[in-house]
């Protein structure tokens, strides 16, 4: 009887490519793009050494097109008379000097428009004046959400914003939200995301749920009970922590940080234990709030219905749309420079006048309430927002 021949070396090494290139191929198929390993990430430590205070940005972000400061329209010498002398039908910036005008609507175009130009807002048969084109009213009423923004948020300061900080050059930003129908049972949180996500969702945005935006940048649902408490026996609504949590991963992958950015994760509910970042992140989510709810919310009759989401709601905006993964949107630049019009102060007749802060207008918003710490260290205050 003779032995069975052996396999020779060549025939094994061949198995083994094989196996490797069917792994490698179906590790490619199954793993979502946002798991790219080969996306090298770069942490910059900003805090006390041994913390993990530490920003992570991936080279795909700082890369990115749309987080480059496009070039800038050199001003036009002013002409002496009024924007409304020239132009009919002005809403908004009739008081503006009608070059500044110019040189506005200019760069506005190249913000929002840059391939459909004049024509994107603007029913050019009929001329400048008319409002026939849906987009016109819509960057009317933008027009005067970007100048409450910089005139009376805490949150942007005078960094300023422009329509460029949310659109990148493209007719709509890339990151806004829609409401979403809820799974269907057994379905839902999530675990139990609608197959097949795995497959489908390209970043943070695609696999979470909605819900979390519709209650806290819609809604005006209260952020608390992040934390379990270990002394007093409460019960913790997992739903609630679970959303939550939902809401500070996309806050953390829009604006390209972890959790220490602003909390002490030694103890996240603590305001006295964390970072001055966190009081900014407050402001903001009040900003978002507002944005949507007094402008975005209010353009639903003016859209057409196939510019509408599934269930016939406007896009809306959170910290993502002007962040773009960047824990400053456009490193920080400041936009609104040299473009005064954009600053509702800048034109008395025009100005946009608010009693207190832009995020803190409502009563029970006046001031922020940090809770004392407490001596055990072992029940954590509540607090009314991250």
């Amino acid at each position: 009887m003779k032995p069975a021949p052996e396999k020779s070396r060549t025939s094994i090494v061949g198995i083994v490519a094989l196996a490797a290139a069917a792994v490698t191929l179906l590790f490619l198929i199954v793993v979502p793009k946002w798991d790219a390993p080969w996306d090298p990430i770069e942490s910059r430590e900003w805090g006390w050494r041994g913390i993990a205070m530490n920003t992570f940005t991936s080279e795909r972000t700082r890369t990115d097109p749309l987080n480059l400061i496009p070039p800038e329209i050199p001003a036009f010498e002013p002409s002496g008379q009024p924007a409304s002398a020239v132009y009919q039908n002005l809403q908004v910036l009739g008081g503006l000097d009608s070059a500044r005008f110019d040189h506005l609507m200019a760069s506005i175009t190249e913000w929002v428009a840059p391939e459909q130009g004049c024509g994107y807002c603007h029913d050019l048969t009929e001329g400048f004046a008319s409002d026939a084109i849906y987009t016109k009213q819509v960057a009317r009423t933008m027009l005067q959400m970007v100048r409450d923004i910089n005139s009376n948020s805490r949150h942007v300061g005078q960094t300023g914003v422009t329509c460029y900080t949310c659109h990148r050059g493209q007719n709509i930003p890339s990151k806004v939200w829609l409401r979403g129908a809820e799974p269907k049972p057994p379905m839902g949180g999530i675990v139990g995301m609608p197959p097949p996500w795995n497959r489908t969702a390209e970043n943070m945005r695609d696999f979470f749920p909605r819900r979390p935006f519709e209650d806290y940048l819609l809604d005006d649902k209260t952020i608390t009970g992040a934390q379990a408490r270990a002394v007093s026996g409460e019960v913790a609504d997992l739903s609630k922590l679970e959303d939550i949590y939902i809401l500070m991963m996309q806050m953390s992958d829009g604006m390209g940080v972890n959790c220490t950015f602003c909390h002490n994760s030694r103890a996240f509910a603590d305001w006295s234990q964390s970072t001055p970042a966190r009081i900014n992140a407050w402001y903001g989510i009040r900003m978002v709030q507002r944005l949507n709810n007094d402008y975005l919310v209010g353009l639903q009759d003016i859209f057409p219905a196939n510019k509408l989401g599934p269930l016939g709601d406007v896009a809306k905006v959170d910290c993502a749309t002007c962040h773009n993964g960047m824990s400053r949107p456009l490193g920080g630049a400041p936009m609104a420079a040299g473009y005064e019009a954009l600053h509702a102060t800048g034109i008395s007749r025009d100005a946009i006048v608010r009693e207190t802060a832009y995020e803190t207008r409502n009563a029970r918003m006046a001031e922020i309430q940090a809770p004392p710490p407490d001596p055990a260290g072992l029940v954590q205050g509540e607090s009314d927002g991250e």
